[in-house]
């Protein structure tokens, strides 16, 4: 047998045969194997791992690396990880919330959220997605089948005191509430709650009516509820007053809101109100303006680069404010005049003589011991719950349900009503860093799915990325790499 050099003898290891070759040395792979006639182990020389050297010592292969490339390649694993660690971090106390309120169910809403938020995801493509997050290895096992899923929903459905416990969460007191309704598209027959009507858009589809909750203080939606299609906000209002035990807030209500009855409801209540009256409202005192004398109006202020002119008046206890913007009477007034020409069997010049002083203005009745300038600033901030509805309709994408059943449908709405908060925190979050007009909630959320785990051999590892997304990472506070 030959005797070979220490050097050279260091690098023989179990399952392997040092070779002398042409006065190199080299390393194969060797096993053995029962040979039935010669009743004895047979050894059998396997691939070559490389060549030894006194200078280098063991050189591997360029074949030998290549197979260990294609066996990690083999056990790699890769899952989206950036908006899970950001929902485990930024967004914890939901997760705690959901803990108190669903204690059983609470990881597979986490998982139906992130799935709408992420990927606008029907309910058929949750499994997959789920799958392909690392949400799955947080939360491995969940039973998310289109067939699970919906048994899920109908059990969560049922829990309307939860949901609404959960909205409490989100109150603040001295708060400012806008109150808006919107219609939901149906595909279900099977449900009471939907009725055929004319949406909003004005096409006419199997409805069910949302009524929703938006709180200016803390920049979120805090209630909803699902009211039949042929209920109007206003009818419901009542009801949805009494559920979200609102006491200590000023309702900010639409130009449809106004009737006696309400506002008897609203001081039955104890509620301060900020209501407006419609332009040809009796309770409307338009004489100061008809002078055309500016000195009959209190005085002005500046709201976005216009003008605002007001006066004041009272209804019984309430106060009516009304304000004019001379720049929009000036379009208005152009706007109107422009359709007596183009639409004359709907507009004529006799009624705009008489509507002319109403041109520009807006009358807002209230209970508020304020300024007439915070009182407007107030009303304005309602675009903020038809800006949450549209980013329910055409961001999230729930603008039409597929629901076959109330309770399903009253789940399927809590999951939005959640992924609307998310979008709204990442809004929030963006604000407060001064990016939010150069990012939107949907472009960091773009950012996060590029964030992935990458599981190689049994052992998961952020992998890497891009010098642009961790700066906007890095801008954010958000050190999840």
């Amino acid at each position: 047998m030959a005797i070979h050099p220490k050097w050279a003898t260091k690098h023989k290891l179990k399952g392997t045969e040092l070779r002398l070759l042409n006065g190199k040395y080299y390393l194969y792979q060797v096993t053995s194997k029962w040979d039935p006639d010669k009743k004895r182990a047979k050894k059998i020389t396997g691939k070559l791992l490389g060549k030894i050297t006194k200078e280098d010592g063991f050189i591997e292969s360029d074949k030998a690396k290549l197979r260990k490339r294609e066996l990690v390649v083999s056990q790699l694993c890769v899952k989206e990880y950036g908006i899970v660690a950001f929902i485990d971090s930024g967004l914890a106390k939901y997760i705690t919330l959901l803990q108190k309120y669903f204690p059983g169910h609470w990881q597979e809403i986490v998982t139906l959220a992130y799935c709408k938020l992420v990927h606008q995801s029907h309910m058929k493509n949750v499994e997959f997605h789920y799958l392909h997050s690392y949400l799955s290895e947080q939360y491995p096992g969940l039973p998310l089948s289109p067939k699970n899923i919906t048994g899920l929903l109908k059990q969560i459905g049922t829990q309307r005191s939860q949901i609404t416990g959960f909205f409490k969460e989100f109150g603040k007191p001295n708060d400012n509430i806008l109150f808006d309704g919107t219609g939901l598209i149906s595909n279900s027959k099977k449900m009471d709650i939907t009725k055929f009507g004319k949406s909003k858009k004005g096409t006419y589809n199997s409805l069910a009516n949302i009524m929703f909750i938006f709180s200016v203080k803390s920049q979120l939606p805090v209630y909803y509820r699902i009211m039949p299609g042929n209920i109007k906000d206003i009818k419901a209002f009542k009801l949805c007053l009494k559920e979200s035990h609102i006491t200590d807030a000023v309702i900010i209500a639409d130009k449809g809101f106004y009737s006696k009855n309400n506002i008897d409801l609203l001081k039955e209540e104890n509620l301060k109100f900020i209501v407006p009256l419609k332009r040809n409202n009796k309770l409307i005192d338009y004489d100061n303006i008809k002078t055309g004398d500016k000195q009959k109006f209190e005085g002005f202020f500046k709201f976005e680069n216009r003008i605002i002119w007001h006066y004041s008046t009272k209804a019984g206890n309430e106060n009516i404010h009304i304000f004019l913007d001379d720049a929009l009477k000036a379009d208005e007034t152009k706007d109107y005049l422009f359709r007596i020409e183009s639409i004359p069997e709907e507009y004529n010049i006799d009624d705009f003589h008489l509507q002319q002083y109403r041109f520009g203005t807006i009358a807002l009745m209230n209970n508020l011991k304020r300024t007439p300038e915070q009182i407007f600033i107030d009303y304005k901030s309602r675009a903020q719950i038809e800006s949450m509805i549209d980013a329910l309709k055409n961001i999230i994408d729930a603008d039409k349900s597929y629901m076959q059943n109330e309770q399903a449908l009253e789940a399927w709405m809590f999951i939005n009503y959640i992924t609307l908060h998310w979008y709204y925190k990442i809004l929030q979050l963006l604000k407060s860093k001064e990016l939010n007009n150069r990012y939107a909630p949907m472009d960091l959320i773009l950012f996060l799915k590029e964030v992935r785990k990458v599981k190689i051999n049994d052992k998961w590892y952020i992998a890497e990325i891009t010098q642009k997304n961790k700066i906007l990472l890095d801008s954010l506070d958000m050190h999840i790499t």
